[in-house]
């Protein structure tokens, strides 16, 4: 019988995205062999994920800082940036799809992590996703006039793309707003997160 410590961990750890038992478990088994102190590290970064890092109220980015009092929302650096373009908003997937963007200094606006795509195969993963708050902000924002729907090419994808294009039509009707779609720089199955500057470039450079 495992120790339960070990079962505990490795149940745990399965809880990360694409990580299996076997996975969990090499995990495990790779900690009980690390000093002592890189545990204490570990364990004290894990604690502060908890208490010193949130997501932005606004655009739901990840971001370090001070927890918000009670009854206030607190919004990231970048959604309270003056000179960002406020007039844009780009919808992505995740963290990392943003990271990249702004590693390559090729946009100016917006932001608006959705949290993961529509899957046929999982629709219970839609009630996951910030599709709500998508909507309220748009309804909410005069100031947005162009919505950039900036998702990997891949099935997931075009689903969730054609589902934020219907939900957003009532506003493309009513007051004109703009919904593009990156352009051919992104090759069927490429993953925002992995693409190049120059890929991206050329991607935002034809959106339509």
């Amino acid at each position: 019988m495992a120790d339960p410590i070990v079962s505990k961990l490795t149940e745990l750890f399965q809880r990360f995205p694409g990580i299996g038992p076997r996975q969990a478990r090499r995990f495990v088994y790779a900690l009980v062999d690390q000093d002592p102190r890189f545990l204490k590290d570990l364990a004290g970064s894990i604690s502060k994920l908890g208490e010193e890092v949130s997501r932005c109220g606004r655009c739901f980015r990840i971001f370090s800082g001070l927890p918000a009092q009670a009854g206030k929302v607190k919004y990231c650096s970048i959604c309270e940036n003056p000179s960002r373009d406020e007039s844009k908003l780009l919808i992505i997937e995740k963290d990392a799809d943003l990271e990249n963007i702004e590693k390559n200094g090729i946009y100016d606006g917006g932001y608006f992590i959705l949290g993961g795509l529509l899957s046929p195969l999982k629709p219970e993963k839609k009630e996951k996703l910030h599709l709500r708050e998508l909507g309220a902000l748009i309804n909410e924002s005069n100031s947005v006039k162009e919505v950039v729907l900036a998702f990997s090419a891949t099935t997931e994808g075009d689903m969730t793309r054609h589902f934020i294009e219907e939900m957003l039509d009532g506003a493309v009707k009513k007051r004109g707003l703009k919904i593009t779609n990156l352009g051919r720089g992104l090759s069927t199955g490429t993953e925002l997160e992995y693409s190049d500057r120059d890929t991206l470039k050329h991607a935002f450079e034809n959106r339509k």
